[in-house]
């Protein structure tokens, strides 16, 4: 459960089983030695009965996905008789920092029924932080306070909690702990506790606390509906397709619901593959998933949030530039893995170093956000430097020869192959930022980039004897090719004319040498279906579709895994509960519906050109599917409805 600034993990027993991240607090992490994501105190909720504890059982659960709100129903048993325990939590959209939980209890009892909140780290993870300065409460603006420390002392957040509603007789206990009287009348007790992280103020929990008043001020009721305005307005943007099957709309709607929960407009941070979900899920750290895949459906259904995440890399343009210096080039080059401050901190046995495409891929998605929301502000002042930046580091990157140019020694989207020359994919995206800096120079007055042009026009691209694109150069064939480089034709549109008629001969390549088998990787497993679609094969498209979506959610409540659950067992299995939730894949498969099966492609044509130039003919959709509809998106300061039926000539867009 997260709204991008906060994310908490709530068990069965969600009264005492639960743990919270906070985007910015961190450590360096023992293992990896690395900076890595550290976990915060979370609510642990303890009743008495007589001054007796007593267990609740957990009846039911449900995550209400229209507005975030985790709801656990629970009866405890008091001399015989039953009394009914309502727990709701959510993290506010709208009031970042606040996680709210709302406790409500109804029967009928003779004895006194208390409840004691209590702060405590999870057992699990509570190794990552060091220890935690208690405030004693003295304003009367919280019921407690802590400065917490991360294992290292690098980093530090503030936590601080109040009880309001159903609170007669209000005991503090000292240590972030306090008990109060619960009244099995219906009425509610409303648990606020505000979480600021260190990266954002020099005195986090203090800030916490006036984060407190200002609870206090609005109202938990307020907050609530604030919430769910804020999560309807996301909703405006559902994608529905019509003819799916209800598992199908079920996973799209989760798919949509995790991604949106794991980004937010104002954190500090941008998203990472698991969210704020998992302590241990690539650390926090930021790959280039979060601009190829989870930003692409931000870009079209909620611009504030797409334009934080690009917000998050520009402010860290100076980590960049001196990590292109230390690799011996210019201009600037985005770490493959990226947090806090911004320099790579991808552990050292992950020898990753070399996959460096992530500098186009980042460079790319300003690029998007400058067309499809025309911002000149944001063209000159934030997509210029950046893509300036990165023009400068290929430019330096690239190797001239007699072929053109080159990029040797890297590492593409297939890990599998390291230290290879001229990844077809890291070349093409060189050269489409290269023609896309040519042009906001002219745009900005800059005059015209001749040695941009020309690298760009000639760079390299190695495609064998049968017009395949290949993977990259000297690529043997096997019986089993993952297709990493169709990610040149979508998201990005590769459609260089010299090389126009390579896509199909790519594509009935790769569907030849065991696509499927890819479909139960992670991330571009999302979108592969439409690759068929393209080439108007709906049955294969639909086969591909689904295996490389619908086997990746394990139960409760829709989690997305990272890898294919290929037995009801395993979709079943508790265990994978700590394995979710993964969001980049989630973000292929909505952007794919957006913008692959509606091909609907922003970086095609110029930059300030028509939207008209965007899409492309025929509409093609997996079998049994009649038609795609986003029910809004925004493009250059307006909304529109967007729709792609089967067999019609182009996608609609209608003004709303």
């Amino acid at each position: 459960m997260s709204n991008g600034f906060a994310g908490f993990r709530f068990g069965k027993n969600a009264f005492e089983d639960s743990w919270g991240l906070l985007a910015g607090f961190t450590a360096i992490r023992e293992q990896a030695e690395v900076e890595a994501q550290c976990v915060v105190p979370t609510p642990i909720l303890t009743f008495y009965y007589n001054g007796d504890p007593i267990q609740p059982e957990t009846v039911s659960q449900t995550y209400d996905f229209s507005c975030g709100e985790f709801i656990t129903n629970a009866a405890l048993e008091c001399d015989g008789k039953s009394v009914e325990v309502e727990y709701t939590v959510f993290c506010s959209r709208t009031s970042p920092s606040l996680l709210i939980g709302i406790v409500k209890a109804s029967g009928e009892i003779d004895g006194k029924l208390t409840l004691t909140v209590n702060y405590k780290m999870n057992e699990t993870y509570a190794y990552m932080v060091s220890d935690m300065q208690y405030f004693n409460p003295r304003s009367g603006h919280h019921d407690g306070k802590y400065l917490v420390y991360s294992r290292d002392r690098s980093t530090t957040c503030g936590v601080a909690f109040r009880l309001l509603g159903n609170t007669p007789d209000l005991e503090r206990n000292g240590e972030m702990s306090a008990k109060v009287t619960l009244e099995p009348s219906g009425k509610e007790l409303y648990i606020v506790t505000s979480y600021i992280p260190g990266i954002m103020h020099g005195e986090p929990h203090n800030q916490a606390e006036r984060m407190l008043v200002n609870a206090d001020w609005l109202g938990v009721e307020l907050i609530r509906e604030q919430n769910k305005k804020a999560w309807a307005k996301l909703w405006e943007s559902r994608v529905v397709v019509d003819g799916a099957t209800e598992r199908w709309q079920d996973a799209i709607d989760a798919s949509f619901f995790y991604l949106m929960s794991s980004c937010s407009e104002f954190s500090p941070m941008s998203a990472s593959p698991y969210g704020l979900s998992l302590p241990l899920g690539y650390y926090g750290h930021c790959f280039w998933d979060t601009e190829s895949f989870m930003f692409m459906p931000q870009l079209f259904c909620n611009k504030h949030i797409a334009e934080n995440m690009l917000e998050y890399r520009f402010k860290r343009i100076d980590a960049a530039q001196n990590n292109a210096r230390i690799n011996g080039y210019r201009g600037i080059q985005f770490p493959w893995e990226s947090h806090t401050k911004g320099y790579e901190v991808v552990a050292t046995w992950a020898n990753c170093g070399g996959e460096q495409h992530v500098n186009m891929d980042v460079a790319l998605a300003f690029d998007g956000y400058a067309r499809v929301h025309g911002d000149e502000f944001f063209i000159k002042e934030r997509a210029w430097p950046v893509i300036k930046g990165v023009c400068e580091w290929v430019e330096s990157r690239v190797e001239k020869t007699d072929r053109g140019y080159e990029i040797q020694h890297i590492t593409g989207i297939d890990e599998e192959t390291d230290n290879v020359n001229n990844d077809s994919y890291s070349n093409i995206m060189a050269a489409k930022v290269l023609k896309a800096g040519c042009r906001y120079s002219e745009m900005l007055g800059y005059g015209k980039r001749a040695d941009w042009e020309e690298i760009a026009d000639r760079m390299f691209v190695p495609i064998n004897d049968d017009g395949v694109l290949l993977q990259y150069e000297g690529m043997p064939e096997k019986e089993r090719q993952v297709a990493t480089n169709l990610m040149a034709y979508f998201p990005y549109g590769y459609d260089d004319d010299k090389y126009r008629d390579t896509f199909k001969n790519t594509c009935e390549y790769y569907i030849s040498h065991g696509i499927e088998h890819f479909c139960n990787y992670p991330m571009l497993s999302g979108f592969v279906g439409i690759f068929p679609a393209w080439l108007g094969d709906r049955e294969y498209s639909k086969k591909l579709y689904e295996i490389g979506n619908l086997d990746f959610f394990s139960e409760p409540f829709w989690a997305p895994v990272e890898w294919r659950l290929h037995t009801e067992e395993e979709r079943t299995d508790p265990k994978q509960e700590l394995k979710a939730v993964f969001v980049s894949g989630r973000g292929a498969l909505i952007s794919g519906l957006i913008m692959g099966l509606c091909k609907m492609c922003p970086f095609n044509g110029e930059p300030n050109g028509s939207i008209e130039d965007w899409f492309g003919e025929d509409i093609v959709l997996p079998d049994g599917w009649n038609k795609i509809t986003v029910g809004k998106i925004t493009v250059r300061g307006k909304n529109y409805r967007l729709e792609a039926e089967q067999g019609a000539k182009k996608a609609k867009l209608t003004e709303i």
